[in-house]
């Protein structure tokens, strides 16, 4: 199984239309949710998916009356303000079947004691998604038609259901799809479907050697065995201007915040401002996650140019590494655990083994030509001079090798 990711680019219509089919998988996940919590709560027999589906069909009868008769003497704002905008009709029922079928999926996985208690789905929270039927997903070389994102059959209406994808040719054409999904993460719309494999792009694997690679990771850069060192995210100088433009909007958001904190009228409101502020934040998180990706997407593939048969990596202790004020924030921004996944993935590909050093493995101290460990050595000592038989090597590099030449 292969998983295509596009983004969409739907109008303005579009957008809204997406966004209350996905608001409306939010409350029918939060209504089965209670449900299930009360009848745990209450000790009662859960019930079985059929008999929650059917339940469910009669709970949305009964809401739609209610938002009509909620609808009365309201303006549009209000309404769209209080998720009244939209009746279960007027989505897809495909999608609302799968949010039942999702929500009831996370209390059994709760239940067989492989997952935490669930929670409530937020309107407010991202990413948020809506599921889509696999047999009525429709493709073209630029374009996907969703179901019923317009109800009527009026073919100059109907055009809206067909919604634009950044990149042409992309997606497979006629073939079986799998579980595609619509997602919206604040700021861009996301589909996701999976093909069979015989559909995968077809990409020329590099030859595997019979080499061992040592990789250190620091603050400052992560150096390999072979004398190549790669720029650590937190120097990146793109990363630093969007994180100066974070903390910026983070100091403005707690202002507003700190404003409105003993006013109870304005204390649940939010201002256009305030939401302004959100979304900008969003985008700079957003931003500086793309950043760090691609700058890891560049060094592993550098990596993998010529793949190495294994790879020893160290295991820094990271919590302890944070205690020191200094380095906290640069140790925060470097995102190890995030190029460690991404090297395991790309790893799997290439059927490469991944060693972790052990956590205590003096590779920093140990003298790579005649194994001598220092006793103390100091963060602000960058490069290694060995007491024994007078090596003077690049601090970083030395670990590498250390780490190339470990065994378990």
């Amino acid at each position: 199984m292969y998983t295509y990711k596009i983004m969409l680019r739907p109008n303005n219509k579009q957008k809204t239309r997406i966004k209350l089919t996905i608001n409306k998988c939010v409350e029918a996940h939060n209504i089965i949710y209670d449900i299930l919590d009360n009848c745990l709560k209450n000790k009662t027999k859960t019930p079985s998916l059929s008999e929650i589906r059917k339940e469910f069909t009669l709970i949305k009868g009964i809401k739609d009356k209610e938002v009509l008769n909620q609808r009365l003497g309201l303006t549009n704002k209000e309404i769209r303000e209080k998720h009244l905008d939209t009746l279960f009709y007027d989505v897809s029922n495909d999608s609302l079947k799968q949010e039942v079928k999702d929500a009831y999926k996370s209390f059994v996985t709760f239940l067989k004691k492989n997952s935490k208690y669930p929670k409530k789905k937020k309107y407010s929270n991202y990413p948020k998604s809506m599921y889509v039927d696999p047999y009525k997903i429709r493709f073209t070389n630029n374009k996907v038609k969703l179901e019923k994102l317009v109800n009527t059959k009026k073919q100059n209406r109907q055009v809206l259901n067909w919604i634009k994808l950044s990149e042409k040719d992309r997606i497979p054409l006629n073939c079986k799809y799998y579980n595609p999904r619509v997602s919206f993460d604040g700021e861009n719309f996301w589909l996701t479907v999976g093909v069979e494999d015989a559909y995968r792009p077809k990409k020329k694997l590099n030859k595997v050697t019979n080499d061992t690679l040592g990789i250190d990771m620091n603050i400052k850069e992560i150096v390999t065995s072979n004398k190549i060192h790669y720029q650590n995210v937190n120097k990146d100088k793109k990363i630093k201007k969007e994180i100066k433009k974070l903390k910026r909007i983070q100091r403005s958001l707690s202002r507003k915040y700190e404003a409105n904190k003993n006013i109870e009228e304005r204390k649940n409101k939010k201002s256009k401002n305030f939401i302004k502020n959100l979304n900008s934040l969003r985008k700079r998180y957003k931003r500086i996650n793309n950043l760090k990706d691609d700058r890891f997407t560049k060094i592993i593939e550098d990596i993998y140019l010529r793949p190495p048969k294994k790879i020893v990596i160290e295991d820094l202790d990271i919590d302890s590494m944070r205690k020191n004020k200094q380095i906290s924030s640069y140790i925060q921004i470097s995102s190890f655990r995030k190029f460690y996944n991404r090297l395991k993935d790309k790893a799997i590909k290439y059927k490469t083994e991944i060693i972790t050093a052990d956590r205590y493995y003096p590779s920093s101290k140990m003298c790579s030509c005649c194994g001598n460990i220092k006793k103390t050595l100091l963060l602000s000592e960058r490069t290694y001079k060995c007491d024994l038989c007078g090596l003077t090597i690049n601090r970083d590099y030395n670990a590498s090798i250390n780490l190339k030449n470990y065994r378990k």
